[in-house]
């Protein structure tokens, strides 16, 4: 179809990403006019109107989404050209970004990210944390080429997604070695709610399950801290003002060395809980990312059953 050019596309992509006419000219470095004119023309060429616009933004339409899946898959094509150019010359540059979640952070950097950038220091690595849902969006949209995400599933999003790779990780009680649950192999939920904690902000995937649990027995945690840094919760734990709940691979390094301890608990909501690696389905992945991908399963410890030392 004859005005479809790719350049044209990239108006209607920016515009449908950023939420705004204005912002994707913002973006574009372009007067807003040049955003609405580009869009124009591709809808006198399709007969068909491609946005929606309201006091909240700009919305594309079904046909305007069709042409931006159109136009994600041309950019991803390109990119799977030079990566596969790229890899003709030992993988010497390139770019590879994932969206995680913040428990994964530390077992990536450790088990992964530093020996792959040992293997291959041309290639710089784009991490993004935020939460489930930012993740899931970010694959969707293609700004990210992998996700690690930690909860029951994703299966609103299963259509446009796909499950690289997954391991049960339960969500375990994480104390001090002093603490008085410490020596417990196996907690009955009902232990939990005699124990002051520190939990993730509501809205994050582990504090969502913590939500179930409580609305499933109809009784509430001792909330004694909210953050939302990993950081903060096991610094919590680590000094000995009460328990957390995070699964063991998130605190890998302090289980060795033997200043937490994690303990799984009796309840089917905490134990049926997934380390998960995502890609968006369809996608050709750039050689790169498909190495570090391979990294990803081999490696972390988040997708080893054995992740709680000891």
């Amino acid at each position: 179809m004859n005005g479809l050019s790719m350049g044209r596309l990239k108006y209607l992509f920016e515009a449908s990403r950023l939420g705004s006419m204005r912002a994707a000219a913002d973006f574009l470095d372009v007067a807003p006019s040049v955003v609405s004119r580009q869009i124009a023309e591709l809808e006198k060429v399709t007969c068909t109107p491609l946005v929606e616009t309201n006091r909240r933004g700009a919305k594309p339409t079904e046909a305007g989404r069709l042409l931006i899946e159109h136009y994600r898959n041309h950019l991803a094509q390109e990119e799977s050209l030079a990566s596969r150019l790229n890899a003709l010359v030992g993988l010497s540059i390139g770019t590879v970004s994932i969206g995680a979640v913040q428990g994964f952070a530390d077992d990536l950097m450790r088990h992964v990210l530093q020996p792959f950038h040992a293997q291959h220091p041309g290639i710089a690595i784009k991490l993004q944390l935020g939460s489930i849902n930012d993740i899931l969006g970010w694959l969707e949209q293609d700004e990210v080429h992998l996700g690690l995400i930690y909860g029951p599933g994703f299966h609103s999003h299963q259509g446009r997604l796909k499950e690289v790779r997954s391991q049960l990780q339960p969500l375990c009680v994480v104390v001090c070695a002093q603490h008085p649950l410490a020596d417990a192999p196996l907690l009955p939920v009902e232990a939990l709610f005699e124990h002051p904690f520190a939990l993730a902000h509501a809205g994050f995937g582990t504090r969502k399950i913590v939500e179930q649990v409580e609305a499933n027995l109809h009784r509430r945690l001792k909330l004694a801290m909210e953050s939302d840094h990993l950081i903060c919760l096991t610094g919590f734990a680590r000094c000995g003002m009460g328990a957390t709940l995070l699964p063991a691979f998130a605190v890998y390094d302090d289980l060795k060395r033997g200043t937490l301890k994690a303990i799984p608990v009796a309840h089917p909501l905490l134990t049926e809980v997934q380390a998960q690696l995502v890609a968006r389905r369809g996608r050709a992945l750039p050689t790169a990312a498909q190495r570090l991908q391979r990294h990803i399963v081999q490696h972390m410890e988040a997708f080893n059953a054995l992740s709680a030392p000891g």
